[in-house]
């Protein structure tokens, strides 16, 4: 019965550690650049192509174009292929993925349309992290921060740790740990954290959660879960 068990964990850590690491030539044929890592609520996805909307569910591979979308009280996390940096969004939030490969490499670029999401970005050499929204444009190469776009437009930035490449078209500033910037179309600031007066992002728990029978056929849960 143990035996059995562990052999189902190990076989299910083994797909899911191919995911993350099989070679970036067996991806580039089917064009995959993510899979979801958690799915709560109504999360649904929009295939590039053929246009096709469908329910989102842990595991689920993502291509470049597709749009993502979650509802209220819902939530969703990312997890990119080539280096394990991941994305996750809050409730009514709809995210973009404009990412193309550059060898084993993604330059993984996408748009926030509205909502807010949370990032931790790979230190890993030539890490490309870029995102656009309605006024702004942050880009990282190693980090943890979060992004809103708010209706006015006018995009908040929380860095987390590391720092943050951000700009307007205009101008362009670099927004530290620990601080907190706000950029419209035409002005940006920066304060700290503490004095912002806004909710940091909830990062929420970051787990991969999948469920398969013991050899008695009662229904297991196995979670994996992310450093945050």
């Amino acid at each position: 019965m143990v035996r059995m068990r562990n052999k189902k964990i190990l076989l299910i850590l083994l797909v899911l550690g191919l995911l993350v690491f099989i070679p970036a030539s067996i991806y580039a044929a089917q064009d995959v650049i993510a899979f979801f890592g958690e799915v709560k609520g109504d999360v649904t996805v929009t295939r590039a192509n053929p246009g096709k909307t469908e329910q989102a569910k842990i595991g689920m591979f993502l291509h470049p174009g597709d749009g993502i979308k979650t509802g209220a009280e819902s939530y969703t996390s990312i997890i990119f292929q080539d280096d394990g940096s991941r994305v996750k969004l809050d409730p009514n939030t709809s995210l973009t993925l404009e990412a193309t490969r550059q060898q084993k490499r993604l330059s993984k670029k996408m748009r926030l349309g509205a909502g807010k999401m949370w990032a931790k970005v790979s230190k890993k050499q030539g890490t490309d992290f870029q995102v656009t929204t309605p006024t702004s444009v942050a880009s990282v190469k190693g980090t943890s921060f979060g992004l809103e776009e708010k209706p006015f437009p006018e995009t908040h930035l929380w860095v987390l740790a590391d720092q943050v490449w951000f700009t307007n078209g205009i101008q362009t500033i670099v927004v530290n740990q620990g601080e907190h910037a706000v950029s419209t179309t035409d002005s940006m600031t920066v304060d700290n954290i503490g004095d912002a007066g806004c909710d940091l992002v909830d990062q929420g728990e970051h787990k991969i959660r999948i469920q398969f029978e013991d050899s008695s056929g009662n229904s297991k849960d196995l979670v994996i879960e992310f450093e945050k």
